[in-house]
C-alpha cells in the first residue's frame, strides 16, 4: 500500500490535488498519506468485492 500510495502521489493529478487539500486542511503531510492509503484500501476492497460477487452468480448460474 506504501508503494502504490507514493507513486500516485508522485503521478496522479488526482491524488496529489487530494493530498493537497488534506495538508491545507491542517495535517500532516504523513496524516495525509495515511488518509490516501485508507483510501487506496477501500478502492481494492470494493474492486475484490464486485469480483467475488461475479464468481458467486456464475457458479449459481451453473448450478
Amino acid at each position: 500500500m506504501h508503494t502504490i500510495t507514493l507513486i500516485r502521489m508522485r503521478l496522479d493529478p488526482t491524488t496529489k490535488m487530494y493530498v493537497a487539500r488534506r495538508i491545507s486542511e491542517g495535517e500532516s503531510a504523513r496524516d495525509a498519506q495515511r488518509c490516501l492509503e485508507r483510501n487506496v484500501c477501500r478502492q481494492i476492497f470494493k474492486i475484490l468485492e464486485r469480483r467475488n460477487q461475479s464468481n458467486e452468480e456464475e457458479l449459481s448460474q451453473t448450478a
